[in-house]
């Protein structure tokens, strides 16, 4: 397995092995402790074991402090990985301050993510409640829970209207004020036959169990919208919560990754390169 490196001194890209660089180390152990790249932040201590196999740790200008002692090489090569289960915990490892930067948003962020959804679960419990107690309790004595839909959708109407018009078979609802009959409506209007239109009316349509009528309760009614505003506003603020988690892990692990590979390299003419070193 070979090792090449990348350079970009000035406006020119230089491809140079590391088998070429092997071989300079191989010649004089004080010429390899004389070789131009810079670790930038870090200081650098002569040990018999350093040599180009630790070409890849390397940081880039003052990104990092000193690389702490305690940690060895193998273990600062993971701190990409690391940085990705745990932010922060990759600068740790490579001595950088920032690790308090990234565990401070990661912490901060999960704090506000289990705040917002226990403001969405008390803001559940509240339209459910209301649900049950208003609009739901002339119909029905089970009063089963329905999914999110099902409370939008008495939001949005003011009755579900009738299942069926009759107790002997299924007649849909006409009144088309009503979700049911605003169902039965679309039905009809987006299905080749009634046959068709009523089997899909019967699997769509409001049962008798779920029933609601919000007349003659508008202040109960507010109430209930509001309450599923409130719900759906901290069910979006999780979902922000989790992004900023997310992105935070994302550029811990890449704050990590450009820390251990990249590093600075003065060239001849005084001008300083960019590179990294690149595994084929």
């Amino acid at each position: 397995m070979r090792a090449g490196r990348w350079y970009v001194p000035g406006r020119q890209v230089v491809i140079a092995s590391s088998s070429a660089a092997l071989i300079a180390l191989a010649v004089s152990s004080v010429d390899a402790q004389r070789v131009g790249d810079l670790r930038a932040g870090v200081t650098r201590v002569p040990t018999p074991v350093d040599s180009a196999a630790d070409e890849h740790i390397t940081v880039l200008s003052g990104l990092a402090n000193p690389v702490p002692t305690t940690f060895g090489r193998r273990a600062r090569a993971w701190a990409p990985v690391a940085s990705a289960l745990v932010p922060g915990s990759g600068q740790f490892l490579l001595g950088n301050d920032r690790f308090i930067a990234y565990a401070s948003v990661e912490l901060l962020a999960w704090w506000k993510y289990f705040k917002d959804s226990r403001d969405q679960a008390i803001q559940e419990a509240a339209f459910k409640d209301i649900a049950r107690r208003v609009a739901r309790s002339h119909f029905s004595t089970t009063l089963p829970d329905g999914p999110w839909s099902y409370y939008e959708a008495m939001r949005d109407f003011l009755e579900s209207g009738r299942y069926s018009l009759s107790d002997a078979s299924v007649i849909p609802e006409n009144d088309t004020t009503t979700f049911n009959g605003q169902k039965w409506l679309l039905e009809l209007r987006t299905h080749p036959d009634s046959a068709s239109a009523l089997a899909q009316y019967e699997r769509d349509a409001i049962k008798p169990e779920f029933q609601w009528s919000w007349r003659n309760a508008q202040l109960q009614f507010d109430l209930y919208s509001r309450a599923t505003n409130l719900r759906n506003e901290a069910y979006l603020a999780g979902v922000h919560d989790l992004t900023i988690i997310g992105l935070n892990h994302l550029l811990s692990m890449v704050d990590a990754f450009a820390t251990v590979r990249l590093r600075l390299r003065s060239e001849a003419d005084g001008r300083t390169s960019v590179g990294a070193s690149i595994p084929w």
